[in-house]
């Protein structure tokens, strides 16, 4: 395995962290071109969960793909579009990469947790800005996603994050604070957007489920191919499942009391290997 860190800003404060397989030359039993995974994890602008990092890369490495973790801009840090920028970056430094590490370049997914999956979203419906492209150097069509995969995130903040009482956070990323339009990025789905996979818990205290059910609309309306789960157990932030995400009893606990919600990777891997055709 590839693991190394690969600088985004040149202060090292934002990087990504890859898992790439090795590959054989004994015997064509390996995927000659991999899908890439790029995993934004959530925690709500302020910290990036560690639940929602490695137990990720390593879960879908584990179904054949080359995996990364993009430790991006929060706090005071996270603004627009610099957080839009650093996502970006991310996804041409892979895509540009793709010969060195195996990668089809064409198979290049977005995955991202709750506020990860915000910003993972943004990229999504606004990877076409000229602006971003612009400030970076590179074509639009370099910093686009091939797919994206969201667990449990906002597209209309609306009713969570700042402009809920219920919701609010005073330690929350600037991005949050400032209630940046760019966050509601149901106001940025077009026939640009690739397609989606979401998922997401009906009773989710801290996201409403309502969020995918009013993306899936607007994406029916723009014919953007996508999958929807909404489980009726579980909680917000369960990532994928299993004992690497699920270490501690109470977590154990959750996952055995909502054994459907874990369908959700295996679900997930069918439909990113029907997509690229693996």
């Amino acid at each position: 395995m590839i693991h190394e860190i690969i600088n985004i800003t040149s202060d090292g404060r934002v990087y990504l962290k890859t898992y790439i397989h090795d590959q054989s030359n004994q015997a064509d039993f390996q995927i000659k071109k991999r899908p890439a995974i790029i995993i934004l994890p959530g925690g709500a602008f302020v910290f990036l969960s560690d639940r929602e990092a490695e137990p990720v890369a390593i879960t879908f490495m584990k179904e054949g793909y080359n995996t990364f973790v993009l430790y991006y801009s929060i706090g005071d840090y996270c603004k627009y579009p610099d957080i839009l920028e650093e996502v970006s970056k991310a996804i041409w430094e892979v895509r540009r990469h793709s010969e060195k590490w195996n990668i089809n370049p064409d198979a290049i997914v977005l995955m991202g947790f709750s506020a990860g999956a915000n910003i993972a979203g943004m990229s999504a419906t606004q990877w076409n800005n000229p602006s971003i492209s612009k400030n970076l150097g590179v074509s639009s069509e370099a910093i686009k996603p091939n797919a994206v995969v969201l667990a449990y995130g906002p597209w209309d903040n609306t009713n969570t994050i700042q402009k809920d009482p219920k919701f609010y956070n005073p330690y929350a990323g600037k991005i949050a604070k400032d209630c940046t339009p760019e966050l509601d990025i149901i106001n940025y789905i077009g026939s640009h957007v690739p397609p989606i996979f979401m998922w997401h818990n009906l009773y989710d205290k801290y996201v409403p489920a309502i969020n995918p059910i009013m993306a899936a609309t607007k994406l029916i309306e723009y014919n953007i191919p996508f999958e929807l789960h909404i489980f009726q157990g579980g909680e917000h932030g369960m990532s994928v499942c299993n004992s690497l995400s699920s270490y501690d009893e109470k977590s154990k606990k959750l996952v055995k009391e909502n054994p459907n919600v874990a369908l959700w990777v295996p679900m997930c891997v069918n439909w990113l290997n029907s997509l690229f055709n693996i």
